[in-house]
């Protein structure tokens, strides 16, 4: 396996518009692709996006296209940004992009979308990922990120050596380009971590209408996100998955350091009356929680909430 000089990038909202502007100052345009259809790409190429204040350095290239530049050279790494409903589409119309040796990686929410990406594309190619720590934002062409947070990788109990040789080029290529991450002895426990904070702070922000300052402060938001990160952890307890309160404790420490003025995915989808991630986050929790017999009340109520805002549009 060669060193990772070509990446495409499918999902171009704030979380993969923030990647390609950490990557596209590294690589340049020659070195980033973001890849969509047809309208979305004719969009990009004529409002370029800016990433704190500076053009995007990346490429932007339809699906045909893209297709057709992997047929003579191979992308090295494929990044999956899209909304978890619209990445069973994604996937099909980004198949083409995918060689022998390309490494998948998923900045997705939720735990099931390698899973996902692993049925159609195996398991050798596929990277367990946490996005974390980022606060990110888009408005039309415009993204901000005070901070652009950290990847934490790492690959499942078991897999072969194809899974470990990726996971090692993929760390070798961020640290090259200075883009922070980590690869914990856990990924599971950490991909699991990652949901007990989006369950808390998203769907808090959405149904109490606030920006981060609204659930930093003691009140009823606060009160309720922390709530629904404590269901998350008896759920994932259940699953298999070590979570104590020092995990919840961990992570409200990071929702408590986001910028008071940022606001996570799911508000603004909500603001933007976009489709939520909502089952993603407590649609999940609540499957979860009457499987194994455990009330999530406060996941229900945000569940009830979040749909009657999407009802409302």
């Amino acid at each position: 396996m060669d060193e990772i000089k070509r990446v495409a990038i499918v999902g171009f909202g704030s979380l993969g518009a923030m990647y390609a502007g950490c990557f596209g100052r590294a690589m340049g345009a020659g070195g980033v692709f973001v890849v969509a259809d047809e309208a979305r790409t004719e969009r990009y190429r004529a409002e370029p996006t800016v990433f704190n204040g500076e053009p995007i350095a990346a490429t932007y290239l339809t699906y045909d296209e893209a297709a057709a530049q992997a047929a003579e050279t191979p992308f090295d790494v494929v990044l999956y940004a899209v909304k978890y409903g619209a990445l069973a589409e994604a996937m099909e119309q980004s198949a083409p992009l995918v060689g022998p040796d390309t490494a998948i990686i998923s900045v997705l929410n939720g735990v099931t979308s390698e899973e996902v990406l692993a049925e159609r594309f195996g398991w050798d190619r596929v990277l367990l990922c946490v996005a974390q720590q980022m606060d990110s934002r888009k408005v039309g062409p415009v993204v901000t990120a005070g901070c652009v947070g950290v990847l934490a990788l790492g690959v499942r109990d078991g897999e072969s050596p194809v899974q470990q040789a990726n996971l090692a080029r993929v760390t070798a290529w961020l640290s090259a380009i200075d883009q922070p991450f980590i690869c914990p002895k856990d990924i599971r426990h950490q991909l699991w971590g990652k949901l007990i904070c989006n369950v808390g702070v998203n769907q808090a922000c959405a149904v109490y209408d606030c920006c981060f300052d609204g659930i930093h402060a003691p009140g009823e938001a606060r009160e309720a996100m922390i709530g629904a990160m404590g269901e998350v952890a008896a759920v994932g307890r259940a699953e298999g998955v070590d979570l104590t309160d020092a995990d919840v404790a961990y992570w409200l420490d990071i929702i408590d350091h986001l910028n008071p003025a940022g606001m996570p995915s799911l508000r603004q989808d909500v603001l933007a009356r976009r489709p939520t991630e909502v089952e993603l986050f407590s649609g999940t929790i609540n499957r979860l929680g009457a499987a194994h017999g455990i009330p999530t009340p406060v996941n229900e109520h945000f569940y009830a909430a979040i749909k009657a805002l999407e009802a409302s549009w």
